[in-house]
């Protein structure tokens, strides 16, 4: 049996990755995701050509001798993966939680609070795969652009 190391390993560069990129605006040097995540250079280079598998990065700028030198840009999936920006399913799960807020909203009126849990309810059930798809999906790209 394999061991885990999406935990162990890849995530946690896929985040030194993003957080570099988040402070200097380019691609980090394997260097640093080495000191930001404390793993010595065979671990991040196996995790690097396991990320790239994805792809989590636009393509790294050289190499030497076999093993990365610069990590290219983080994609779009990579600052959801490391939590840099939300999921559209995160985000509609923020959005019904907002929806069920104002349904509990005694101020309102009967009739539209009524209205609001209905949606709530649609959101969660039916509607769920087609706001998904609308916020982040193909078919909408209002959270891809």
């Amino acid at each position: 049996m394999t061991d885990d190391t999406w935990t162990s390993r890849d995530l946690p560069v896929l985040r030194a990755v993003v957080e570099l990129y988040e402070e200097t605006g380019r691609g980090p040097r394997v260097t640093a995701v080495q000191q930001r995540t404390g793993f010595d250079g065979d671990t991040v280079q196996r995790a690097l050509r396991a990320l790239y598998t994805q792809p989590y990065f636009t393509k790294g700028n050289g190499s030497w001798g076999g093993g990365l030198i610069m990590v290219g840009t983080p994609t779009s999936e990579a600052l959801r993966v490391a939590g840099q920006w939300p999921s559209p399913e995160a985000q509609l799960e923020r959005l019904i939680v907002a929806i069920e807020s104002a349904a509990d909203d005694e101020s309102r009126q009967d009739e539209e609070r009524g209205r609001f849990r209905q949606l709530a309810l649609s959101l969660r059930g039916a509607a769920y795969q087609i706001a998904v798809g609308a916020l982040g999906g193909a078919g909408g790209n209002l959270m891809t652009g």
